[in-house]
């Protein structure tokens, strides 16, 4: 296979297929098409709250939220809209053309996190049903006082159909599966181990987290995206590339400019440099009843010291200085100390097909993972902790919190070594 459409493939299945619209502008004429389909003229002015000014992506360092959503025909016909659903991956690039560097950086859905689109804290992946990609990118500036430059979002079911455009993939499946399909007008029925996968059975092993977690999950993904690049190398069709483009197009938004997409494809994409990954880690926690992963505050500046150094920023020392200028440079002042809504959080937690899927854990969730192949990472199960990491008392429904106290956690990432064919 040509070392040009291997750049495209590894890009392909970096974010659940959503980079060759970038990459693939500058060759496929559908791409053209599909860039005008996806650009989101609304947040096209979008400049983060913590640049000076707008950066260049021929020249300088860069981020991109890619953002997952899980959106189909029946929970539209119930009124839910785009901008009103869930993610189910938040995943946050970063590119340095002058370190030659790609990093890949996740966050768990479940990731307690300050929302400054409602004022106060709720789980990260709730960010863009309250405020759409914006919403999603103000609070990963929020939370990590990091700089969201892009963002694009892909709508689940383009998986789906790259896979199908593929031919299906071969997947061993960790257990027996019994989930919605797609559309939620049926069931998918997978047996446990190793067998062809279409894309709706493909997309129920990669969502499906009620017999493990939200964590394992994560790992399935990176493992099926594996699976999907291996059956895309052994391919050297254009019309099929040009067709995944196209399916880009049709479920893809983003506030990249044309001009922006060239330059990144000309001068970073096609550089020959690390592709790295990690991901935030944290304990489970409950507040009000409701489960949520609980990063501290050494995690996260571990964390975001990791990403302005990719991003070419000092290094935060301080942890008052942390919580201040992350604060202060993002809303001019500090966040009002807020409590939990109780009833918003019971209620809005709700999934749309009558399943309430955060109230419930299986103690994996504070576990952070690595792996370097498709198979599960040993690690030791931590139970849930009984008080919260804001205080030493448990959380009562109007009792009043603001940023979390230091703890002495473990390491709150864990980095997978840096390859150049390493897919995420």
């Amino acid at each position: 296979m040509n070392k040009f459409l291997k750049y495209i493939l590894i890009l392909l299945t970096l974010v659940l297929i959503a980079i060759p619209l970038i990459y693939g502008v500058l060759v496929f004429k559908t791409s053209q098409n599909a860039f005008e389909k996806s650009y989101s003229k609304d947040s096209s002015n979008h400049q983060s709250q913590l640049r000076k000014q707008q950066v260049d992506p021929s020249k300088e360092p860069i981020s991109i939220l890619f953002l997952g959503i899980d959106e189909n025909e029946v929970r539209k016909k119930k009124g839910q809209s785009t901008e009103q659903s869930r993610t189910d991956a938040m995943i946050l690039a970063t590119f340095n053309p002058e370190k030659d560097q790609i990093r890949m950086f996740s966050f768990p859905r479940d990731t307690i996190s300050y929302i400054p689109k409602v004022g106060y804290y709720d789980k990260i992946t709730h960010a863009h049903a309250y405020g759409g990609p914006l919403s999603s990118m103000n609070t990963i500036e929020a939370t990590m006082n990091v700089p969201v430059d892009y963002y694009l979002r892909v709508n689940m079911e383009a998986f789906v159909d790259t896979v199908n455009e593929m031919g299906g993939i071969y997947f061993d499946v960790p257990y027996n599966l019994d989930e919605p399909n797609s559309d939620d007008s049926g069931r998918i029925k997978v047996k446990k181990g190793y067998q062809k996968l279409n894309g709706d059975q493909a997309l129920a092993v990669a969502r499906t987290r009620h017999q493990d977690s939200d964590l394992k999950r994560g790992q399935r993904q990176m493992a099926l995206l594996k699976a999907l690049y291996a059956k895309a190398q052994n391919t050297d069709s254009l019309d099929k590339l040009d067709r995944m483009i196209e399916i880009v197009g049709d479920n893809a938004s983003h506030n990249l400019t044309y001009k922006e997409i060239k330059a990144l494809a000309s001068d970073v994409l096609q550089a020959n440099g690390e592709i790295k990954s990690a991901q935030l880690k944290g304990e489970d926690d409950y507040l009000n009843g409701i489960y949520y992963y609980n990063p501290s505050l050494e995690q996260l500046m571990k964390a975001s010291n990791m990403l302005r150094n990719d991003l070419g920023l000092s290094k935060i020392e301080d942890e008052d200085e942390f919580l201040n200028a992350r604060v202060i440079n993002f809303y001019g002042s500090l966040v009002p100390l807020t409590p939990i809504d109780e009833s918003l959080l019971d209620d809005n937690q709700q999934d749309q097909d009558g399943e309430n899927d955060d109230t419930q854990s299986t103690g994996d969730e504070g576990n952070g993972y690595e792996t370097n192949n498709d198979t599960d990472a040993g690690y030791q199960q931590d139970s849930a902790p009984e008080y919260n990491q804001y205080g030493e008392q448990p959380i009562q429904n109007d009792q009043q919190y603001g940023e979390p106290q230091t703890q002495n956690g473990d390491q709150q990432f864990n980095e997978q070594p840096s390859t150049q064919n390493q897919t995420y």
